[in-house]
């Protein structure tokens, strides 16, 4: 006894220790950056314009206060002699299409994205707003004599070269370095501080073994038509006093029934694109609930400290994954250059969603709640794909692709994203039909798995019928082992050669070719994607901020025709750019986590739970597969159904051990 009690005492200095000395590393680099920045401050910089400096010319430039002006025959270039260790460009951009070909010395500026021609400036403006800025175009050259020379193309009548200027930056190498090394003692502090934490609440739970609280009974009163109608009515009203009336009610329900509140989020989350007009601002109805939530959780929590703080004891592996991914998504939005759209997107896309599944972790609820949660998560599901069925089969609201190809998207922008939700709703309702006990439930999930997986094969998501929906059907069968396998890559194989026919259409045919189609495009996006990584390797480019990187400095000349791309389309790209290494980190550290905790649920004994576990398993393998190609988790609905994934988990594995 006296040996337990000096282990938890010694894990418990551990990890103080480890935290004070991570609070040591921050501010040794807080100091490092800011002597560092004192230095950068003293460089010296010389500017001049197209009418003062010294240059050559080739071309038809037009010049005047403005600055320098190529025509529409295009070849224009200036070489410009300079002096320093770096060089700039000051240009006009706006909302037209033009670039910059830059090269120091005969090779290509380092600090500018490059392709085959060479290293490339865009001259459109994130924003499509004029604007005048120096763009930095070469550093770290040797402090001597060096040539410059820039080649344009396009941006006639634009006057896009304002000027340029060359500086000489002081040696920081001996900055980098002691910024590397407190990163580094930092990182060890942070992992030793979740090493003793762990260690601590392992020996917390073996303590507690199987006294945990058992769930509250459920209640009989305010079921769940009555929250769905309620919420209904609130969304609905067109009169106010009505709309306040059962917004009210709704609120009231919520605080009394956080389990109802969780159950209608999940309800709600894929039609965050019709949200609610309220006193001059417009809120979806997720967020609206989620904040009702919010309250009333905290309100519990309040109430029950002893029990909040025993709870801390028993994090595990995955609840750390979930903080270090807030902690480094809230680090990356002071990093944003366009904060704006950056704490939007940090608020609905991060804390929100995380805040979902902290509610989900803690709060005790009862089997019947949370199937009740799973009900909700597939009834949205099944109102989206009814929705989109019968949009289609009256003609509206449908995209038209090649060739008069008609593509089913509704309530959804995009016919994609159409099969980004429903194929993780998918599994779950698949798994219920096909594992689950209960009869009703099982009759119902399979019910529902017609309207969701044909309004996902309409969608005609290249990935979701060629990856999400087939691999994460697959991952079924192999999950539930024996002659699931088999008839998994039974009916793989009977879907991939009726899909034969398919590949003549044209929006498929095209599927392979690099020279057009979506493979081109995403080649070069992915290409000018891995360009931004490089260049903000460490926190990203921010929450919601690359749309304005990509299309003002990273996009491909050849890759013009679709500059209005919001993410990377491709999992590891998007934790990459948005948030960096660290995010790249968090999101590797969330799946091998996720992936600890459920792989052990395949052998749950409850039937109805193992269903569960396989479903949520399988769907998480569609959110890898599909985000291969497409989207993840950047979208409201996805990040909602991800964290839903992950408390869902959590919760089995709790059941598993009887502490729910």
């Amino acid at each position: 006894m006296q040996v337990g009690k000096w282990a938890s005492g010694q894990a418990s200095k551990f990890v103080s220790v480890c935290l004070i000395g991570l609070l040591i590393s921050l501010v040794l680099a807080g100091g490092v950056l800011v002597a560092r920045q004192q230095v950068l401050s003293q460089a010296v910089t010389v500017s001049y314009t197209p009418l003062s400096g010294e240059a050559e010319w080739e071309g038809d430039w037009e010049f005047s206060e403005l600055g320098a002006d190529p025509s529409e025959s295009g070849g224009e270039r200036v070489t410009i002699p300079f002096t320093g260790t770096d060089f700039a460009l000051r240009v006009r951009r706006g909302d037209y299409r033009g670039y910059f070909f830059a090269s120091v010395d005969g090779e290509p500026a380092n600090l500018l994205p490059q392709e085959e021609r060479g290293a490339y400036l865009v001259l459109t403006s994130p924003d499509h707003a004029p604007q005048v800025v120096t763009i930095p175009v070469a550093s770290g050259l040797d402090d001597g004599p060096h040539v410059a020379e820039v080649i344009a193309e396009r941006g006639w009548e634009q006057w896009p070269l304002a000027g340029w200027s060359a500086s000489r930056a002081p040696d920081t190498t001996a900055y980098r370095w002691a910024l590397a090394g407190l990163g580094a003692l930092g990182f060890l502090f942070l992992a030793g501080a979740v090493w003793g934490a762990r260690r601590q609440g392992d020996k917390e739970t073996r303590r507690q073994g199987n006294k945990g609280a058992r769930g509250q009974s459920p209640y009989s009163l305010l079921p769940t038509s009555c929250s769905l109608l309620l919420a209904a009515v609130f969304y609905f009203s067109p009169w106010l006093p009505l709309t306040l009336v059962a917004g009210l009610a709704l609120a009231a329900l919520v605080f009394l029934r956080l389990d109802l509140g969780l159950a209608l989020v999940a309800a709600t989350a894929p039609f965050y694109l019709y949200p609610r007009a309220l006193f001059g601002k417009v809120f979806s109805m997720t967020e609206i609930l989620t904040l009702l939530c919010i309250l009333s959780w905290g309100v519990r929590q309040a109430a029950s400290g002893k029990r909040r703080v025993a709870s801390l004891q028993l994090l595990n592996s995955l609840d750390f994954a979930v903080l270090f991914f807030v902690l480094v998504a809230i680090g990356s939005f002071f990093v944003a250059e366009y904060r704006h759209v950056a704490l939007r997107e940090l608020r609905v896309l991060i804390l929100e969603p995380a805040l979902f599944y902290l509610m989900l972790r803690t709060t005790r609820l009862n089997r019947k709640a949370v199937w009740r949660v799973v009900d909700c998560f597939v009834l949205g599901a099944m109102a989206v794909a009814l929705t989109g069925l019968a949009q289609y089969a009256l003609g509206v609201n449908v995209i038209t692709a090649e060739e008069g190809f008609r593509r089913l998207r509704s309530v959804y922008g995009s016919p994609n994203s159409a099969g980004l939700y429903l194929g993780r709703a998918l599994p779950v309702a698949a798994a219920v039909a096909l594992f689950g006990a209960s009869r009703g439930r099982r009759v119902a999930y399979g019910l529902a798995v017609v309207p969701v997986g044909l309004a996902a094969l309409l969608s005609f998501s290249k990935g979701a019928i060629i990856l999400g929906m087939p691999l994460s059907m697959l991952a079924l069968g192999a999950l539930a082992g024996g002659r699931w396998l088999w008839g998994s890559l039974g009916a793989l194989v009977v879907a991939g050669v009726s899909a034969i026919p398919l590949l003549r259409t044209p929006r498929f045919a095209s599927l392979f070719d690099a020279q057009s189609g979506t493979l081109f495009f995403r080649l070069h996006l992915w290409r000018s994607s891995w360009a931004m990584f490089r260049d903000h390797p460490w926190l990203g480019v921010g929450p919601d901020n690359f749309l304005y990187h990509y299309r003002s400095r990273y996009i491909l000349p050849a890759a013009w025709q679709e500059p209005d791309l919001a993410q990377a389309h491709n999992v590891l790209l998007d934790y990459a750019t948005r948030m960096g290494v660290a995010g790249l980190a968090a999101g590797v550290w969330l799946q091998i986590a996720f992936w600890r905790l459920a792989l052990p649920l395949r052998r749950l004994t409850d039937p109805d739970h193992r269903a569960l576990a396989l479903g949520l398993m399988a769907s998480m393998v569609n959110f890898l597969a599909h985000g291969l190609v497409d989207a993840s988790y950047f979208l409201l609905d996805l990040a909602f159904v991800f964290f839903l994934t992950l408390g869902l988990v959590q919760w089995l594995a709790r059941s598993d051990t009887d502490e729910i």
